[in-house]
């Protein structure tokens, strides 16, 4: 299969902003707020006495001495408080099974039949099982996440709430206890039919009760902008203005989707290390790509095997137990983020009018 020049998925996921707030005996919301605090931060950094070269600046003993004033925000646990709570809703959609848009009829029913097909062999349970994977371990809370004990909450449209006690007793890959698995399970299930069945409209509201020590720092996504005028903040959360003015800091949303994308280990045969879905798997930690163009792996180097991989399916599809390649694992994983996925056309060179061709050359001479 070739590329077409339009060619292009809606995503699946749809989580909203997660806000943190905590609840009082009056109160079963009260925003968290940040607060902004100056500093007197250190020169520490290499480029404060080192020139690239390694060479030693020509500083003064006390050059290096002096504080660097700072202006940030940060956040913390209100005294007195033992637990912050962090909510967001998860929308979810069947936008995989067939494109957005597409300038090639031919490629648009091909990749129709392939979702087709995948859905018939199963492909999409494990993905829904790998998202709420993520919803149910607190994966989304990040940093946070080491804060202290952490219970999760769901809510889902079709009205059934499900509830993780302790998410510090279970992990990705060891086996979860009984009523651990079972709402893995059903959870899972709601999912999946959300993802294969345009009809459904499904919607989740997920909660994280979080344990805290006193005074604890607590870590939303913070804001990147451009460099900060003298006497601004350096550093800024995201925030949601809530009903009463105030405002509560909170992660934005696609720092919530990226945990739940935290899903691909199909990149290596070991599978150590979960990678956020991303065309050429790119691995933010050491800041490389998973998935070069070289290796072959790369998720346009797989796509255009479409045809290779629907035979596959169909071959499978009659079994008791369907056995899925990896990389179509990937590939719909990819399709379920959703994006643009054409190539770019080439502009062709117009020649001038043979006029215009007589004239520059009368004008050369």
């Amino acid at each position: 299969m070739e590329l077409c020049n339009v060619l292009k998925y809606d995503r699946s996921l749809f989580p909203s902003k997660a806000v943190f707030f905590y609840k009082t005996a009056e109160n079963d919301f009260v925003p968290l707020e940040a607060e902004i605090n100056r500093i007197r931060g250190q020169k520490a950094g290499f480029t404060e006495a080192f020139t690239p070269q390694f060479k030693s600046k020509n500083l003064a003993p006390q050059d290096l001495a002096h504080c660097n004033p700072l202006i940030i925000e940060e956040c913390y646990v209100p005294p007195n408080i033992e637990h912050i709570y962090c909510r967001f809703s998860l929308r979810v959609q069947a936008n995989s099974l067939k494109p957005s848009g597409c300038s090639e009829p031919t490629v648009f029913a091909l990749l129709e039949e392939l979702a087709a097909t995948y859905k018939a062999c199963g492909g999409y349970k494990e993905l829904a099982i790998r998202y709420c994977k993520n919803v149910l371990l607190g994966t989304w809370l990040w940093r946070n996440q080491n804060t202290g004990n952490s219970q999760i909450e769901i809510k889902t449209s079709s009205g059934h709430c499900y509830q993780i006690a302790n998410t510090r007793q279970l992990a990705w890959d060891s086996r979860w206890p009984a009523d651990a698995q079972q709402v893995l399970d059903e959870l899972s299930e709601e999912l999946h039919l959300a993802l294969t069945d345009p009809a459904v409209f499904w919607h989740a509201e997920i909660t994280a009760r979080v344990e805290t020590a006193f005074c604890q720092e607590i870590y939303p996504s913070q804001i990147f902008g451009e460099k900060a005028a003298q006497g601004e903040t350096s550093k800024q959360f995201a925030k949601v203005k809530c009903v009463d003015g105030r405002y509560a800091v909170s992660f934005n949303s696609v720092k919530i989707g990226a945990a739940l994308q935290l899903i691909d280990d199909w990149w290596d045969s070991d599978g150590l290390k979960r990678l956020r879905i991303h065309e050429y798997g790119a691995d933010k930690e050491l800041g490389i790509a998973r998935r070069s163009p070289e290796s072959q792996q790369s998720f346009y180097s797989l796509f255009i095997n479409t045809e290779f991989y629907l035979s596959e399916l169909k071959d499978q599809v009659s079994k008791r137990k369907p056995q899925i390649n990896n990389n179509i694992y990937y590939l719909f994983a990819v399709l379920i983020k959703g994006g643009l996925f054409q190539k770019k056309t080439e502009k062709k060179k117009t020649q001038p009018p043979q006029s215009e061709k007589k004239i520059k050359a009368k004008g050369d001479s």
